[in-house]
This record gives structure tokens, sequence and C-alpha cells, in this order.
């Protein structure tokens, strides 16, 4: 029988040693993913509607939204599978809260509307949105639509649901996609319904 002698010894800790060390680094870098890609609603885009003036100005004042819309996640559900779970991208996070974009895009939108001549020159209509649910919902793996709904409120007693849908494809690149384009999509028609309205 032989021994090992004590500079192999010596090798065999040490070796045994980096191991231990290295090993949870390795683990650790395997872990580490990717930072998430921040997205928002995309560039600015002129009005939408080239022949609709509005009767006066309007001004959006804010965009509010619960506090489970508050966050940066881009919310899906699995209607087919889990229709109760709310689930968000881990690989897509939006640039800031959605409310906070939400009101900045149509912010921008509303400022670019053209005002009717001879219109109206009292003050600007105040409108405030309540953000109520934006969730891209799936009814199979490979297909879905992106639902939004705000509530318009003017004054104390004015109110108007806008409720949109639109396709979203499947993956989150789809979610912001149609997020973006029902944005665009409902900004005349608040601005219009908000001017209609007698100013009190």
């Amino acid at each position: 029988m032989t021994f090992p002698t004590t500079s192999s010894r010596r090798r065999a800790v040490l070796m045994a040693l980096t191991g231990a060390v290295s090993l949870p680094g390795l683990v650790a870098c395997g872990q580490r993913g990717p930072a998430p890609q921040a997205v928002d609603l995309g560039p600015a885009t002129p009005w939408p509607v080239k022949d609709q003036a509005l009767a006066r100005r309007v001004d959006l004042q804010a965009v509010t939204a619960s506090e489970v819309l508050q966050g940066t996640g881009v919310v899906y559900r699995l209607n087919y599978s889990d229709p109760y779970a709310r689930r968000v991208y881990r690989d897509t996070r939006w640039a800031a809260p959605l409310p906070v974009l939400v009101a900045t895009r149509l912010r921008q939108q509303i400022a670019r509307a053209p005002v009717a001549p001879g219109a109206d020159t009292s003050p600007a209509v105040a409108v405030t949105l309540e953000l109520e649910d934006c969730v891209q919902v799936f009814s199979s793996t490979g297909q879905s639509e992106l639902q939004l709904r705000l509530t318009g409120t003017i004054g104390e007693g004015q109110k108007r649901v806008f409720d949109r849908s639109a396709p979203a494809g499947a993956d989150a690149q789809g979610a912001v996609r149609a997020t973006s384009q029902i944005i665009d999509a409902l900004a005349p028609e608040i601005a219009a319904w908000a001017a209609s309205l007698p100013v009190r």
C-alpha cells in the first residue's frame, strides 16, 4: 500500500478549495440572465384623423390607475389554460408605469389636434382618465388580443368608458404594438368627446 506524499496531499487540498470557490461563481453566472428590455409606446405619430378639428382645446390632467396597474410589467393572461392568473413577461418591461406612458402619449396626440376656425375660446376642457385594465389575453398558444379600457371624467359627473381591443400576436412585442395602436386610435375619440361637452 502506498500513501500520498505531503506535497500530493497539499495539491489535492488546493484543488478541492479552488473547486469549492469557483463552483458558486459558475452557478451565479448561470443564473444571471440579461436585463429585461425596457419598452415604451414608440415615437409620437401625427394626429390620425386629418379632417377632425376640435370645437375647443382639451387638457388631459392625469391618467390614474389601480395599484395592480402601477408596475412596469407587460401583463398577459392564458385564457385557454389558466384564465384567473395575471402574468408578466420576464424579458420585457415598460420603461415607466403604464399610466405614465399612456398619459404622455395621449398628451402628445391631443396637442397635435387641429382646432376648428372660430372655436370656443373658453379655457380648455379638463379631462381625467382612469386606466382600468390593459392585458394581453391569449385564446391559444399562438393567438392573443390586447384589451384596454379607460374611463374619462369631466367635472363631477360626466363620464364615458373607452373600451378597445386589437390583435396582439403571440409575444410581448405584439402586446406593446397593440397597446400603442389602441392609444393612438382612442386619442381623437377622447378629445372629440371632451371638446363636445358644455363647460360647467
